[in-house]
């Protein structure tokens, strides 16, 4: 048995942020993740979106945290040197009924405190974006909205919280949680944990967790919803991101209306849609969720300003599609703190969108709250910055030129589609909390997210994790146990050359 003063549950956003905000003080805390890695979960499946907080209702902790964690992002982005623009969110009227929804969503905005939102008219929204479809009627601007690779930022919380003491587990379904002489028991497959504290991120498990110890039961619905991935080329005709005023679906369901963003990282995301489904750990598309994203931009895509450039929904640009998994409470806000019947159980439960705006502020507050009750020392060696280098890709010449001076493997292109080197992808493998398979190469670093989706760089990433891992290239793994890239030995070197 292991003995920590705090065991997280989870590492998606929540448990990220969760496990930072624990090194702040004089504590051993042990973060349990039952996947492969880190960021397996919900947060995976995110949108990327920053949001404003002007539709998360103002009488909610929804809307409470939308807004105050909204406002972090600029100084947290920087301490961690993550990536993060505010382009901006227009949420834009094409019916009269849509115009009154827009009105409603201004004085919500309003009441929770989010700053700058306005009703735009049609031509205020054509000189800020572009022309519009000719239904267009009017808009809401939120300039507070913005975009964040919600992966990048979850692993670089991870990677400052271990650096500041912080151990974390992979492959550690928590399968049981009591109390014994005043302790928890945390009980995985792998190993039994004792603590005097637990902090539940769980994402679509977080009830499972709670309702092992308390007579509080908790129920979390998981809800999918699917994404496309449009190629880069269309990244200098979407700046802000651009959602019609939320209206039924099709096939049912519930969203906060389709739209079109940027991302971080130069490409296009649309969607989505969202259905409730029975398993808590689906994130599979489906065509049914699929259809839903593309008949509404077929239909549709005339709306956008893009269409100028663009008169149809352009299909052969389509690069890739992903659906996310969200953490539904059916009390249709978080669940936060401590249940009654169990003092030093803090339920972070039910974080569903805007859970990645709002997961920083709830963070800093649970965390808080648990000091202040339990008498946690300050760690005065905390520090906040994680340094990493800039991207090659976003180097300037003399600064590539420098980088190859310094370390030769900065010259080796080895995904063409998205400008990483070989530099980059070993220093994925080496830093702390660092990547062990195929799949977590690409979330890290990018490695076959471009246009070829990994058809050029996948076989020299299994050869690097090879050499660098000291492993044969047999066992490495596409991401978890069983994915095995390559199954037989006989013409891997032919295969790869």
């Amino acid at each position: 048995m292991t003995d920590f003063d705090v065991i997280v549950i989870g590492t998606g956003i929540s448990g990220a942020c969760i496990a930072r905000e624990l090194t702040r003080w004089r504590l051993s805390v042990g973060v349990l993740e039952k996947g492969y890695d880190l960021c397996c979960g919900a947060t995976k499946g995110n949108s990327a979106t920053v949001h404003s907080g002007h539709d998360a209702d103002h009488n909610t902790l929804k809307g409470k945290y939308n807004v105050l964690g909204n406002a972090m992002y600029d100084q947290l982005c920087r301490e961690l040197s993550v990536p993060f623009r505010r382009n901006g969110t227009i949420i834009f009227a094409a019916s009269p009924a849509e115009e009154t929804e827009l009105v409603r969503l201004k004085a919500n905005a309003d009441k929770g405190g989010v700053p700058g939102v306005r009703i735009l008219t049609r031509a205020e929204m054509d000189a800020m974006e572009g022309t519009w479809g000719s239904d267009v009627r009017g808009g809401l601007y939120a300039p507070t909205g913005g975009v964040v690779c919600p992966y990048t930022l979850t692993f670089a919380l991870c990677e400052n919280a271990a650096r500041n003491g912080a151990e974390f587990f992979t492959n550690r379904e928590v399968t049981d949680i009591r109390r014994e002489g005043g302790r928890f028991i945390v009980t995985t497959p792998a190993e039994t944990y004792r603590c005097r504290y637990v902090f539940n991120c769980a994402g679509t498990h977080a009830d499972d967790m709670n309702n092992f110890v308390s007579r509080h039961k908790i129920t979390i619905i998981p809800r999918k919803g699917s994404h496309i991935i449009l190629d880069k080329r269309l990244d200098p005709y979407v700046r802000a991101t651009l959602v019609q005023t939320p209206s039924p679906l099709p096939g049912g369901g519930h969203t906060k209306g389709q739209g079109i963003q940027p991302t971080m990282d130069r490409t296009v995301i649309i969607g989505c849609e969202a259905r409730d489904v029975a398993d808590k750990d689906d994130m599979a598309t489906t065509p049914e969720g699929l259809d839903d994203v593309l008949s509404y931009f077929r239909k549709n895509w005339h709306l956008f300003p893009i269409s100028r450039f663009y008169p149809s929904f352009p299909q052969d640009l389509v690069i890739g599609a992903f659906a996310g998994i969200r953490p539904h409470p059916t009390t249709d806000d978080y669940i936060l703190g401590e249940p009654e019947d169990c003092p030093g159980f803090f339920n972070m439960a039910g974080i569903e969108s805007p859970g990645i705006t709002a997961a920083p502020a709830i963070a800093a507050d649970l965390v808080g709250l648990a000091a202040a009750r339990y008498g946690f020392e300050p760690n005065e060696a905390f520090d906040p910055i994680r340094r990493v280098r800039k991207p090659f890709r976003d180097m300037s010449a003399d600064e590539r030129a420098a980088a190859i001076a310094e370390d030769p493997d900065y010259a080796t292109i080895i995904c063409r589609c998205e400008q990483i080197t070989k530099a980059e992808i070993l220093e994925a493998i080496r830093r702390p909390l660092g990547a062990r398979s195929v799949n977590s190469v690409k979330m890290r670093v990018r490695a076959g997210m471009g246009r070829c989706q990994g058809g050029f760089c996948s076989p020299e990433v299994v050869r690097i994790l090879s050499e660098e891992l000291g492993i044969p290239m047999t066992e490495v793994l596409q991401s978890g146990s069983g994915s095995n890239v390559l199954p037989y030995e006989a013409g891997i070197e032919e295969g790869l050359s």
